[in-house]
């Protein structure tokens, strides 16, 4: 046996998994597979590792830290304009999935408690996945993410309640139940009142020492998952730590925690996968293996079905419901949670326990390709799915003249950098006409009289309807590479003299963007360091100069904020 020390293990499990990960890199494949694949070859495959505390301790930590960092990066401000999607939809998603899992489970001849983790299984969704998965493509403020976080902070609710009720299951009395949730309401309204009156004051005094913060923020995340581990059981750890980074997400310190616990994140990220493929039980899985099967095609293909019709059905695009359906096609951690917990107290079997971490492995692994290549399968489910989800041409999503008085601008997005551009094209007299995807912003570009339209720009026919002859520039403010090639293809081949300007995050993408004809790409971050370079020149450190601009940025961020509250 190789191992001796955890500092060994510790070298044995990194070296391994940099050499994966640097061929994985070098064939352009993502690594939460190449992570769980070190974990499989490690232990069921090979036997390197032979030490069981250590590999739980892995776990342990991996899903505390995530978990915490997942509560952290869940900012409630994201989700005011999807406020409706997440609570109905959310619930209506958990009830519609538990049905149909706990369902399929008793067809299986599966005993009742056995079908309830199953249909809690095909209920929830993987935060710490989606969290890290849209914060790699900077899409944790786009719309789909938005949806996406709200349907998860609805599902990690449900978590918690059905965690309560499995835990008073074996030794059930409304006594006992009264006591657990008597303890849950007290936990967490202290942790309220901590958010709420201590914690504010707390960091401001502790935000001037980096290391401080950092040290302070760990001990308040193990404090409370050990909190939850006392009363109410071990495999709580990781509800106690995820309530704690909600506790301190909403912080004006929440992106400076984050900043110190990322690397941390990183760490901890790596080890909870490969710990997840040192768990895989390979010879326990010819038991279930029809049942587990049936399992994995309800995760990867009937819950983002059933997701895409339910998000679809709020009124949003085919684009948006499908970019939504695909992040939900995984297994929870806290399905896990509730799998370790189940064989502890003995609930599930052995065989049960078994094919649920399998459901983890494998749909965990698979969500990343899906993300990597969801244009690819948005292009080929598009037209299969068409007749089924035809876009919603009543004319209460557009506010548009029959006929323009002279040549218009297209501006494709409103939501980020479009706010700006509006009042721009208004100041110069131009005519400008907006294309967006999230029906809330077309209200309320209605209400303002602006012309508008509600509608995806990989949608041909609705850019057909727009007139493009008529339309001498279009401005995309949606960093989608994508969206706009397509958007260049359609553009160029009905306009020949009309200009196009797209957004782009990274300068690989822009490259491509001008290799497909685009007039102009900007890229954010780059232009806001140009702007900054510019201020800072012209400003010379005069203190007057350097006060002119920022009573201009105040101004426009109180327009802004009149703006977004007189439409809530």
């Amino acid at each position: 046996m190789l191992t001796g020390s955890i500092f060994l293990d510790l070298t044995i499990i990194f070296v391994a998994v940099a050499i994966l990960a640097f061929f994985a890199k070098m064939f352009k494949q993502p690594l939460i597979p190449i992570y769980i694949i070190t974990g499989i070859l490690l232990v069921p495959v090979f036997n390197v590792l032979n030490n069981d505390e250590f590999v739980s301790a892995i776990s342990q930590f991996g899903i505390v830290f995530l978990l915490f960092i997942a509560g952290l990066e869940l900012d409630f401000t994201r989700l005011k304009n999807v406020t409706k999607v997440s609570i109905f939809g959310g619930s209506l998603l958990v009830g519609l999935l538990f049905i149909l899992g706990f369902g399929v489970s008793k067809a299986f001849g599966f005993t009742s408690i056995s079908s309830v983790y199953m249909g809690l299984v095909l209920s929830f969704s993987s935060t710490m996945v989606i969290v890290k998965l849209l914060s790699d493509k900077n899409e944790l403020d786009s719309l789909h993410g938005k949806i996406a976080l709200g349907l998860l902070i609805v599902q990690d609710v449900f978590a918690v309640v059905a965690f309560i009720l499995l835990s008073s299951y074996q030794d059930f009395s409304i006594g006992r139940l009264g006591w657990l949730v008597f303890i849950i309401i007290v936990i967490l309204g202290g942790i309220y009142l901590l958010s709420k009156f201590v914690f504010p004051k707390l960091f401001k005094i502790i935000a001037e020492s980096q290391e401080l913060l950092l040290i302070v923020a760990i001990a308040i995340c193990l404090f409370f998952a050990s909190l939850f581990a006392f009363f109410i059981s071990a495999e709580a750890l990781g509800i106690g730590a995820f309530i704690a980074g909600l506790a301190l997400a909403n912080l004006p310190y929440n992106l400076e925690i984050i900043s110190r616990i990322s690397p941390l994140k990183d760490f901890f990220a790596i080890l909870f996968f490969i710990s997840l493929g040192m768990l895989l039980p390979l010879t326990q899985l010819s038991a279930l293996l029809i049942p587990t099967i049936t399992f994995l095609i309800l995760i990867i293909i009937a819950k983002p079905i059933i997701t895409f019709f339910l998000v679809k059905a709020f009124g949003y695009m085919p684009r948006v419901s499908f970019l939504t359906s695909i992040s939900q096609s995984q297994v929870s951690e806290f399905a896990l949670i509730l799998a370790f917990f189940g064989i502890a107290t003995k609930q599930i079997s052995h065989d049960l326990f078994a094919s649920i971490v399998v459901l983890a492995v494998v749909t965990i692994a698979l969500t990343s390709y899906f993300s990597q290549h969801r244009n690819f399968l948005f292009s080929k489910l598009k037209k299969p799915f068409a007749p089924f989800v035809k876009t919603n041409n009543d004319a209460a999503l557009s506010y548009l003249p029959k006929k323009f008085k002279k040549k218009f601008v297209l501006l494709v997005g409103y939501d980020r950098l479009g706010f700006s551009i509006l009042e721009t094209l208004k100041k110069m007299k131009e005519i400008p006409v907006v294309v967006d995807f999230n029906p809330e912003v077309i209200q309320q570009l209605r209400e303002d009289k602006i012309n508008c339209v509600y509608g995806d720009v990989t949608d041909f026919d609705m850019l057909n309807n727009l007139h493009l002859k008529e339309c001498k520039l279009i401005i995309s403010t949606v960093p989608d590479v994508h969206a706009g090639t397509l958007l260049i293809r359609r553009f160029k081949e009905i306009n020949k003299k009309g200009f196009i300007f797209l957004t782009s995050e990274t300068i690989d993408c822009a490259l491509k963007l001008y290799k497909d004809g685009a007039d102009y790409v900007i890229i954010p971050r780059y232009v806001g360091g140009k702007h900054l370079s510019s201020m800072v020149k012209k400003s010379k450190f005069n203190v007057k100069e350097i006060m002119k601009h920022k009573l201009e940025n105040l101004q426009e961020l109180q327009r802004r904020m009149e703006h977004v509250t007189r439409h809530r």
